[in-house]
């Protein structure tokens, strides 16, 4: 069965962004906070956290390319023959059909089980077991390489690395100076896509971070406050308590808000050894917390904040006193 061609390629997916909307109808509807133009907006779900052919490759212009760059370049029978016959859309068709699917139903449970559990037990209950947290850890690491502020970070690394390099290696402060003048782009999107292609279809590489997700205590963070959680077009945030942003370093606080009212929390269990008890349960929270964490959301998305209410006073503030956040092609990969 020939599959359709998917022209708006979400990065962060409809499903997941529905319980940050209200239903109308056929449409589910938002609020936008847009860090770019700092304005506040409604729209439609299905019209962000996403691109026309976001994560499409076009091996026939790369072949182009290389034919432009050198005459004799030749590509091999069998290759040429996979590259007839290779899905493009590959990477869109896997996330509808198994990411976006099977495993989002793990973390579409929790939210059931805040809504039918007992009030008196709530706190008590145990909510995740091991099938849910194997899910939703693969869940979580596909989630946080497939967006478009993961591509824009691997692409600016491997834009500096290479001066971040020659600058250590400088002989005299005149040189460092100079190199701090000069920036390398990739101007080539199809082979943004490309190298973002290959991170995604990583198999060895996502499963190692979803086993660094899955080996931190989990909490399901409860919001009664009178602000509901932001999510954004990068929803998996973190912190490092310890200055470490790594995934695996000590101190780190790793976040995924579910809906308006519960976020999932997975902390480092060396850093945080008193939260033993807490998990796999849920755990109420105060205000203070709720800004902490719509805070990393507006400081770590691309461009989107979004929010089932037009309640984005906290995010106007962060960009008054982080204007550089405006800035889509701000440096994330700094050169010390």
């Amino acid at each position: 069965m020939v599959q359709q061609k998917v022209k708006n390629e979400h990065y962060v997916p409809q499903r997941y962004l529905h319980t940050f909307a209200k239903q109308k109808g056929k449409t589910y509807r938002f609020n936008i906070f847009d860090k770019e133009k700092i304005q506040i907006r409604p729209g439609n779900v299905e019209d962000y956290a996403s691109e026309r052919y976001f994560y499409d490759v076009d091996f026939e212009q790369l072949r182009k390319k290389a034919e432009e760059k050198d005459p004799n370049f030749k590509i091999d029978p069998e290759m040429e023959k996979l590259m007839q016959e290779i899905d493009t859309q590959h990477i869109e068709h896997f996330f509808a059909e198994n990411v976006e699917t099977f495993l989002f139903d793990s973390v579409a449970q929790i939210t059931s089980t805040y809504m039918m559990a007992n009030p008196v037990r709530l706190l008590e209950m145990e909510i995740l077991n091991d099938e849910q947290m194997d899910k939703i850890s693969l869940y979580l690491a596909l989630q946080q390489v497939r967006t478009k502020e993961f591509r824009q970070v691997i692409i600016e690394t491997y834009e500096r690395m290479p001066l971040l390099l020659m600058k250590k290696m400088a002989k005299s402060e005149e040189e460092r100076e100079l190199l701090n003048n000069i920036r390398l782009e990739w101007n080539d999107e199809n082979q943004k896509k490309l190298l973002h292609a290959q991170m995604i279809l990583d198999e060895e590489n996502i499963t190692k971070l979803a086993l660094v997700f899955r080996d931190k205590y989990w909490m399901v963070l409860i919001n009664e406050t009178g602000m509901p959680f932001y999510t954004s077009d990068n929803p998996v945030v973190r912190y490092g308590h310890c200055g470490q942003m790594g995934y695996g370093s000590r101190g780190i606080e790793i976040a995924f808000p579910i809906n308006s009212r519960l976020i999932l929390v997975l902390r480092d269990r060396d850093y945080f050894s008193t939260d033993g008890v807490l998990h796999k349960h849920f755990c109420k929270i105060d205000e203070e917390n709720v800004i902490f964490y719509n805070a990393l959301q507006v400081q770590q998305s691309y461009r989107y904040v979004f929010c089932k209410e037009e309640k984005f006073d906290l995010a106007n503030d962060i960009l008054k006193k982080e204007p550089e956040l405006s800035d889509i092609n701000r440096n994330r990969f700094f050169m010390c």
